[in-house]
């Protein structure tokens, strides 16, 4: 029995030390790993320079662990050891509650630079300050859209034990739109306005974004702003419940809180989308090709459904021609909070106009917009990313 035993032994260590190495050497190298969504480390380069400073070393060292054999099953297994065996509240830096919500963990001895984070905001507002001007002097419309990401929104529901970052959270909030309403731009805070409602559906409870209830509040806002501060109805007033087919899509979605946690933590958390019940005549372009879908949907009957569902995901460019030229037109730009607003606010505009600054490099905003001198133009941005100043914050 014993000598059986010895025998394991030798051959659990003969594959640890020597199999797994060559495995991880043979085995083809992905540049990106779906399940952590990121780019993998490359094959150093060799430098006399990083040979000496050691970073040639660590560099390797990242690299085989980027592409250490079978990865994925081991991350999922330490995962799955951590969530269902051993319990664990905090499991790869995600708050796990009671009630089934995932969000970011905050480390205790974190401290906010909350004066750099106030002047980063201090300067996009008056990028937004000179685009506004800019935009009101051949007649157009601009609007700041504020979005709390779910972390924000749902700040009371970490564990009491836990941080939740609220005074840095407060001071973005605070400071973004005391300086919006100092310069008289037009802005929403739609954080203001979900704490009335205090509706949870607003958000998931496994993906950093707001679902289409969420995305339906602040559509309903904007219209009604817009009609509003035109004192005339330019455009039709919000489509009402009534007026849309609500489709809960079937299978649980893969949240991206829980892609940290290897999609292993279980949920029934379902994706909304929902159609207009009348109809209008459309042409959608996504990057230049033709792409008739709003809602990009896997047809596999067992597969699980993402927030790229909304608009396939962000794209640099999309165009939406409904040619109806009574109507204004519309430019949205920002990060992927605009998605699951698209496929509603199109219906109230002639031609709408999506950027994702962040994969649009053709021109710059200003060149877009005085190519094509939309009629209204909103930035949709969220309360995390208000004093980012590359990206969606970066205008020229």
């Amino acid at each position: 029995m014993k000598k059986s035993m010895d025998i394991c032994f030798i051959i659990c260590f003969i594959m640890i030390i020597y199999f797994l190495p060559i495995k991880t050497m043979t085995t083809e190298h992905l540049p990106v790993s779906k399940l952590e969504n990121r780019k993998l480390a490359t094959v150093p380069n060799y430098s006399s320079k990083s040979l000496l400073n050691g970073e040639y070393f660590e560099e390797w060292e990242n690299y085989l662990i980027d592409h250490f054999y079978c990865r994925d099953i081991w991350i999922r297994g330490y995962n799955l050891l951590n969530v269902s065996i051993l319990d664990k509240v905090n499991v790869n830096n995600m708050v796990i509650t009671e009630e089934g919500y995932l969000l970011p963990f905050v480390a205790y001895d974190r401290r906010y630079n909350l004066k750099k984070y106030s002047e980063d905001i201090y300067e996009i507002v008056e990028k937004i300050y000179k685009l506004n001007n800019y935009i009101k002097s051949y007649g157009g419309k601009f609007y700041f859209i504020g979005i709390p990401e779910q972390s924000s929104y749902l700040r009371d529901k970490y564990p009491y034990y836990c941080r939740n970052k609220s005074e840095y959270l407060d001071n973005n909030e605070i400071t973004m739109f005391e300086e919006l309403n100092k310069k008289k731009i037009p802005n929403i805070n739609m954080h203001e306005i979900y704490k009335v409602d205090h509706k949870e559906n607003y958000y998931f409870k496994t993906d950093h974004h707001f679902t289409l209830r969420g995305a339906y509040r602040a559509y309903i806002e904007i219209v009604q702003r817009i009609i509003a501060d035109a004192k005339k109805e330019v455009i039709r007033p919000p489509l009402e419940e009534k007026e849309l087919e609500f489709i809960v899509l079937p299978n649980p979605i893969l949240g991206s809180r829980n892609r940290k946690l290897s999609y292993i933590f279980d949920t029934d958390e379902k994706l909304e989308i929902a159609y207009p019940l009348v109809e209008i005549e459309y042409e959608k372009f996504t990057n230049g090709n033709l792409d008739p879908d709003f809602y990009h949907i896997n047809r596999d009957s067992d597969a699980r459904p993402d927030y790229g569902v909304f608009m396939g995901g962000d794209n640099g460019e999309t165009i939406i021609e409904t040619k109806r030229e009574g109507l204004p037109n519309l430019l949205i730009f920002g990060d992927s909070f605009t998605n699951a607003l698209e496929p509603l606010l199109y219906y109230h505009f002639d031609e709408t106009r999506i950027l994702d600054l962040r994969y649009y490099s053709k021109m710059s905003l200003y060149e877009y917009i005085e190519q094509h001198r939309p009629d209204y133009i909103i930035m949709i941005r969220d309360d995390l990313n208000y004093g980012n100043l590359e990206g969606n914050g970066k205008f020229d």
